[in-house]
């Protein structure tokens, strides 16, 4: 049985290596400049996740994201008081940091002003509610994306096909690309993942559960092959809406390994009423007022078939 383990990236900052962001397994190079929200967030020079900006000031991203508490014995969420929260928005070329070497990005650089975790997130270990929220200090000139409106649900039912993008891993542990990846998967059914996820931690399912429709959602195709991975986590999940627009329905959160048969990827349940309307109440204009009509580019994918119930453990992205 595979140890319990975070899937943020850690940085190589002991030796002073530059060890830049990486990407999705199974995609391919975005263009430069396609997903200008899309955003590299880098704790404390030690680890670095995905996010997504929401409105000029606000950055969602995953609650796991952490750094190592003083003594480097356990990890906190992200926000804690005295934390480094650098973050870049709109870059193409993976970021790059080291302790020795700075931060080195092609996108815009913020110090984050604050970060909001979402109150119901148990700590390390927990899987639901996984979204944080990191204020900027100052407006981003990058176009954001909204997330998407309670009439907007017919946009990521089963089957719609939705876009990953981020700075994950190829594989797991795998090489690191050079610049931004993107990546398509089908929004998986509610039973199918609960099937894929009966439980996270053996033995403790009444604390940290396994996939729940209230705040958690998966994507990915049966057999596998696509998927976000370690890096990735807080990054976003997409569906097309009217014209050219996407509307962010999920963030990164947690999987049995990356891109395995029967196991899709999990996110948070971004555009559902418990996620979306916490996050309005701090960053109210991250939700779109757009209505349920799909825009040109939406697919429907094959339908996914049900994984068999796993007693493996599941790790964070």
């Amino acid at each position: 049985m595979r140890p319990f383990r975070p899937l943020l990236l850690t940085l190589a900052i002991v030796l002073g290596v530059s060890a830049p962001a990486q990407a999705v397994v199974g995609g391919a190079p975005a263009s430069p400049g396609e997903y200008p929200y899309v955003a590299h967030v880098l704790i404390d020079r030690a680890f670095q996740c995905t996010g997504s900006l929401v409105t000029p000031t606000h950055v969602i991203t995953a609650a796991h994201c952490s750094s190592l508490a003083p003594g480097g014995i356990a990890n906190v969420p992200i926000g804690q008081p005295g934390q480094l929260i650098e973050v870049s928005v709109g870059a193409y070329r993976t970021p790059s940091a080291s302790l020795t070497g700075g931060y080195e990005s092609d996108g815009e650089r913020h110090v984050a002003e604050s970060v909001t975790v979402n109150p119901a997130w148990l700590g390390l270990g927990s899987v639901s509610h996984d979204v944080a929220i990191v204020e900027l200090p100052t407006p981003s000139a990058k176009t954001p994306v909204k997330i998407a409106s309670a009439e907007e649900r017919s946009l990521w039912s089963p089957g719609t096909m939705a876009t990953i993008a981020g700075f994950g891993v190829t594989e797991s542990g795998g090489d690191q690309p050079e610049v931004l990846h993107e990546a398509q998967v089908p929004i998986t059914a509610d039973d199918v993942a609960a099937q894929a996820y009966p439980y996270f931690i053996e033995g403790v399912d009444p604390l940290f559960g396994g996939f729940e429709s209230d705040t958690q959602v998966a994507a990915g195709f049966p057999e596998g092959g696509v998927d976000t991975c370690q890096g990735d986590s807080g990054g976003p999940l997409l569906v097309p809406a009217a014209g050219a627009d996407f509307r962010l329905v999920g963030d990164t959160s947690y999987g049995r390994g990356c891109a395995e048969p029967g196991y899709p990827g999990v996110y948070g349940r971004l555009a559902d009423t418990t996620l979306r309307e916490w996050i309005r109440t701090i960053a109210p204009g991250a939700i779109s007022t757009g209505s349920s009509t799909a825009g040109k580019g939406s697919r429907k994918g094959p339908k996914p078939s049900k994984p068999p119930a796993s007693s493996k453990k599941a790790t964070y992205r």
